[in-house]
């Protein structure tokens, strides 16, 4: 997991597949979050990075699942709420689990004046919905959209 969560942080900072360029935009904004849970399963992972661009309303989200899944973030659907808040969806598809395969529908709310964060995954065939909750850090600079 370690070495997955460097990968990570690689691409970032702009080490690996052609991300992490510098943003030009002071509306897009970069963090590096730790998440706690109590789900065992791995649906949520300790570490998450994401990208808000709040002009063109965009997300990009990357953590070891992601990138183990893409080689690289996942691109979400950014929405604004009326509390100052911002709510990313994303999806994790087609992963496989023995014969089985599955998708994960996660959903991620940042609290920017907390800065702090909710996660929550929708896992295709299960009944449980995993969740998580975090504190976030700005990264300078840097940005996972494509």
């Amino acid at each position: 997991m370690l070495t997955r969560l460097l990968t990570c942080a690689a691409v970032l900072g702009g080490a690996a597949i052609g991300l992490g360029a510098p943003s030009a935009s002071a509306q897009v904004s970069t963090f590096d979050c730790a998440i706690s849970s109590l789900e065992g399963r791995g649906f949520i992972r300790e570490r998450i990075f994401f990208t808000i661009d709040t002009a063109s309303n965009r997300a990009a989200v990357l953590d070891d699942l992601t990138n183990a899944v893409y080689d690289g973030p996942a691109q979400g659907s950014l929405q604004q709420l009326n509390n100052g808040q911002y709510r990313i969806k994303r999806e994790v598809e087609n992963l496989k689990s023995g014969a089985n395969s599955f998708d994960i529908a996660y959903t991620l709310q940042y609290r920017p004046g907390a800065q702090a964060l909710t996660l929550r995954a929708n896992v295709s065939g299960f009944d449980n919905r995993p969740s998580g909750s975090g504190t976030c850090k700005p990264v300078a600079g840097r940005s996972l959209l494509r």
